[in-house]
């Protein structure tokens, strides 16, 4: 190859890299044929860095001393074009009006996370849902629907919302940039991950813990990275009010200490149909959020713990064991904690706490310490007694609503606000925790309850 084919052959290449940035629609069908989730191990080597105009004006020049008038003309010409091609969509993408957005796991009404999420969606500015997918009610796995949801599609379909039992129903989401909400079982979301991948989607919004284990958390990130697809997770709490102004307030107090408090409002002949519906565990549930903000705010991960200390007073730290009769009249006994506590420290010397309880109400908080007594310097509680009082009122007035579904309302909806605007605005989604954040709290949960399974 001579001078003027490998310089031509190196433009072309650069201009190339610089597509994806500007268009993702256009490698959509590229991205069907990448491999899938099973294929992804080890995971492929990261893409090479953008290369800039500056750098691939540099080259040129070195290789137009090289070139005739006429070869240095067409290699011009070629850049100009592909300048003007880059710049014409980029502005394309600067006009659209409103995110597609599609509901994968919805779950029955006033008892699913993604009719939830749904019911908001709907309402919000800029957003068009054009599908829900519910593989359980609409596939072969219930053969009695209930009625409510059944009004519910019927609903749905009247506003020309496809509602369908799996993601390949839907077609090619690669039109326009699409949203995939996955709000699954935990175990069937690695599944629903890679179809929603398959069929286009350019962002995932995936609700935690996202998958049952670190391996398959792993190659879910993999398999998105490969198709340029980003990933963000629902962990509210990274967002919340009462977690950033404990986080600004122990800032400005020197040697405080943070603890995270959360509590549910269980009773304690619940926690059977408690511990079988969360099969996957109390840290890989109901404290994940708190695991998250560990990783968010303070550093930790397993990989740089100087130390977990377990709180093992037994009216902190509780581990049960207690039987459930499932939907066959079987009885099965099923253990996790009933209530945790622990410390961490980090190799940097962070330090926080992490206190979570099923029967300890509606109220959790985040309690800023001071770092060398233990003495309590400010809480921040949620809900307030304002907010606590249309929390109850809210509840009373509708029992069958999942209570958490009003408690936390405003923080899902900014969640998903935050997530539709990095898309419209394409950049990156202010403060939401990304997979990488997920796969950390998912090992410190790991860690964690073994910790905690051998010492209460």
């Amino acid at each position: 190859m001579n001078a003027l084919s490998s310089a031509l052959l190196y433009h072309v290449l650069g201009l190339l890299h610089l597509l994806p940035s500007a268009d993702a629609g256009l490698f959509q069908k590229w991205r069907r044929q990448r491999p899938t989730v099973a294929d992804l191990s080890p995971p492929p080597p990261p893409p090479p860095p953008p290369i800039s105009f500056a750098s691939l004006l540099e080259h040129a020049q070195d290789a137009v001393a090289e070139m005739s008038y006429f070869s240095a003309a067409i290699l011009f010409t070629c850049l100009c074009v592909a300048i003007v091609m880059v710049r014409t969509m980029r502005g394309k993408e600067k006009k659209i009006d409103a995110v597609d957005v599609v509901v994968v796991g919805c779950g029955l009404p006033k008892r699913g996370m993604g009719w939830y999420h749904l019911t908001q969606l709907l309402e919000m500015r800029r957003v068009r849902v054009i599908g829900v997918v519910e593989p359980f009610f609409l596939g072969d796995g219930c053969p009695n629907v209930p009625r409510e949801f059944t009004t519910m599609v019927e609903d749905l379909r009247s506003r020309g919302i496809k509602c369908v039992g799996n993601v390949e129903e839907l077609g090619t989401l690669s039109h326009r940039p699409t949203v995939c909400l996955i709000a699954g079982r935990t175990a069937d979301n690695p599944r629903l991950f890679e179809r929603c991948i398959d069929a286009g989607a350019s962002t995932i919004y995936l609700e935690k813990p996202g998958a049952a284990t670190v391996e398959e958390l792993t190659r879910m990130k993999h398999l998105a990275a490969s198709r340029y697809v980003k990933v963000y997770m629902g962990y509210n709490k990274n967002i919340t009010p009462y977690v950033r102004r404990a986080l600004d307030f122990s800032r400005s107090a020197p040697g405080s200490q943070l603890l995270f408090v959360h509590n549910n409002s269980y009773a304690r002949s619940e926690l059977g149909e408690c511990f079988a519906r969360n099969a996957e565990g109390m840290l890989r549930n109901m404290a994940i959020h708190e695991l998250a903000l560990l990783v968010s705010f303070f550093g930790a991960t397993v990989d740089n713990l100087a130390a977990l200390e377990i709180e093992t007073d037994p009216a902190v730290s509780e581990k049960l064991t207690v039987p459930h009769v499932g939907p066959g009249g079987a009885t099965e006994n099923h253990t996790d904690f009933s209530r945790i506590g622990f410390r961490v420290k980090t190799a940097e010397g962070e330090m926080a706490g992490v206190r979570a309880d099923r029967c300890g109400g509606n109220v959790s908080y985040a309690a800023v310490l001071d770092g060398e007594t233990g003495k309590e310097l400010r809480r921040f509680r949620f809900p307030e007694p304002d907010q606590a009082r249309e929390f109850d009122t809210k509840c009373k007035a509708d029992p069958e609503m999942m209570p958490y579904f009003h408690l936390q309302s405003e923080d899902y909806l900014e969640l998903k606000a935050r997530v539709v605007n990095s898309v419209l605005s394409r950049t990156e989604a202010q403060d939401v925790a990304t997979i990488d954040v997920a796969i950390e709290a998912l090992k410190l949960a790991k860690y964690a309850t073994s910790k905690l399974m051998d010492k209460l």
